[in-house]
C-alpha cells in the first residue's frame, strides 16, 4: 500500500504544505501567504504538476487561511482516494522536551503549549496548524518534527550563557538552536555526495534565507550553532538584528519603549532592513550593482559576520569536510557565497569561480586545490519531515 505523508508548516506570514509518497517524491503542494490579508494568493503544485494560483480573497486571520488550505486538501484527497498515513507538523522550538519526531498526543499537546514562552513569535501559530489539522484529519497519525531536535547534543560548554541558571520558574535559558532539519539534510546529503558517512563528517553548514544560521557538525553531531535561545541571535538575517550588546535594549527600555515595540525592532525591522531599507538579498545585490552604499554595506556585514563563524567553527572543528551553503541566499546568491569566502584560501576554502556562478541547484562548487569541499545544497526540510514520518511508520 502507498504511503502517503503531508507536511504542514504553519508559520507568522504564511501556511506551506507539502504532499509526499512513499518514496518520498513530491506529488502536490499548496502554500498561502497571509501578509496582506485582503489579496491571500494560494499557490503550489496539484497532482497532475500543474500550476496552482488561486485568489482566496480577504481572509480575517491565520486561522481562516489554513482553513482553506486544508479544505482543498480535502478536496484533493477524497477526488484521488488517497488516504493519509500521516501529517507531520513543523515546531520551531522543542527545547531540551523533544527530539526531532515525537507523535502527538494529548500530554505533547499540552507540553507545547508550555513552549510558547520560548518562542512566541512562532510556536503558537505552529500550534494553530496542529489544532486545525487534527480536527479535519482525526484518524491520521499526527508528528511534530522540531527544529531544535537536532542540537539536542550541544555541550554544555556551547550551550550555557553566563548567566544565573535560576532566573525564571517557567523558561530555561539555554542556546537551542534552530534550522535542525535544514542541517540534518545537509548532513545527509553532504555524506551522499562525498561517499562518507554522516558520523565521518565534520561541517559547517550555513543555512541563509529570510533567517540565517551558522551550525558546526563534528562526527555528525552538532557542536555549536549562531541561533540561541531564539531564532533572533547569531547572524544578521532579514529583518532581526542577530547578535547585540543587551545593553541597548535595556537602555532603550529605559527610554520607555515597551516590550512588544522592541520585538518589532529586533525581529522585523533590524539585520538587513535597517541597514538599506529591505530584507530581500536580491534587490539588495542588484542595488549594490548599481552603486548603492547602504546596500553594498549590508551585502558587506552579512558576509562579514559569515567569515567570523566560518573561522571561529573552524577554531571548534580544526579538520573540515566541508561548508554547506543552503537556504534560499544559500543557494542562490553566487556574489554571496563568493564575497564569503574570500580570502579564506589559509582556512582550507577556495571556491572554483566559474562554477559558483553558473551553478543552478545544487553541487560542488570547490576549486580543484581546496583543501575543504565547498558545496551548496538546496533546503529539502519538508522532505525531512516526510521522511523521518515513514521511518517512524515502518518501526
Amino acid at each position: 500500500m502507498t504511503q502517503w505523508l503531508l507536511v504542514v508548516n504553519v508559520g507568522s506570514t504564511s501556511v506551506k504544505t507539502q504532499l509526499f509518497d512513499g518514496l518520498l517524491r513530491t506529488q502536490a503542494a499548496l502554500a498561502a501567504d497571509y501578509g496582506d490579508p485582503a489579496a491571500v494568493m494560494l499557490t503550489g503544485l496539484d497532482w497532475q504538476g500543474g500550476a496552482v494560483a488561486t485568489l482566496l480573497g480577504p481572509l480575517p486571520d491565520v486561522a481562516a487561511v489554513l482553513a482553506a488550505v486544508l479544505a482543498r486538501w480535502q478536496t484533493w484527497l477524497d477526488a484521488a482516494g488517497v488516504r493519509l498515513s500521516a501529517i507531520g507538523h513543523r515546531i520551531v522550538h522543542g527545547a531540551d522536551w523533544f527530539g526531532t519526531l515525537t507523535p502527538i498526543s494529548p500530554d505533547v499537546l499540552a507540553r507545547l503549549a508550555a513552549l510558547d514562552a520560548y518562542a512566541p513569535l512562532h510556536n503558537p501559530f505552529n500550534r494553530l496548524g496542529v489544532g486545525q489539522t487534527l480536527a479535519i484529519f482525526p484518524q491520521v497519525a499526527h508528528f511534530a518534527l522540531f527544529d531544535t531536535g537536532f542540537h539536542r547534543q550541544l555541550p554544555m560548554v556551547a550551550k550555557r550563557y553566563a548567566i544565573p541558571e535560576a532566573l525564571s520558574t517557567t523558561v530555561a535559558f539555554y542556546r537551542y538552536g534552530f534550522h535542525g532539519l535544514s542541517c540534518q539534510h545537509s548532513l545527509n546529503t553532504a555524506a551522499h555526495w562525498l561517499g562518507r558517512a554522516p558520523a565521518e563528517l565534520n561541517l559547517i553548514i550555513l543555512h541563509l534565507g529570510g533567517g540565517a544560521s551558522a551550525t558546526a557538525v563534528r562526527g555528525g553531531v552538532s557542536v555549536d550553532t549562531s541561533m540561541g535561545f531564539s531564532p533572533t541571535a547569531g547572524l544578521m538575517m532579514a529583518g532581526r538584528c542577530g547578535d547585540l550588546d543587551p545593553m541597548i535594549v535595556l537602555t532603550l527600555q529605559q527610554q520607555g519603549l515597551p516590550p512588544a515595540q522592541l520585538s518589532g525592532i529586533l525581529n522585523h525591522e533590524s539585520g538587513l532592513h535597517a541597514v538599506c531599507g529591505e530584507g530581500d538579498m536580491r534587490r539588495i545585490l542588484h542595488r549594490a550593482d548599481a552603486g548603492d552604499a547602504a546596500a553594498a554595506l549590508a551585502a558587506a556585514m552579512f558576509c562579514y559576520q559569515l567569515k567570523k563563524y566560518i573561522g571561529a567553527y573552524c577554531a571548534v572543528l580544526g579538520e573540515v569536510s566541508a561548508v554547506v551553503f543552503t537556504g534560499g541566499i544559500g543557494e542562490h546568491a553566487a556574489a554571496i557565497r563568493a564575497q564569503t569566502l574570500e580570502g579564506l584560501g589559509p582556512l582550507g576554502f577556495a571556491l572554483d569561480p566559474a562554477a559558483n556562478q553558473v551553478l543552478v541547484g545544487g553541487g560542488d562548487i570547490s576549486a580543484a586545490d581546496s583543501r575543504a569541499r565547498v558545496l551548496v545544497i538546496p533546503a529539502e526540510e519538508a522532505q525531512v519531515c516526510a521522511g523521518l514520518m515513514l521511518g517512524a511508520l515502518a518501526a
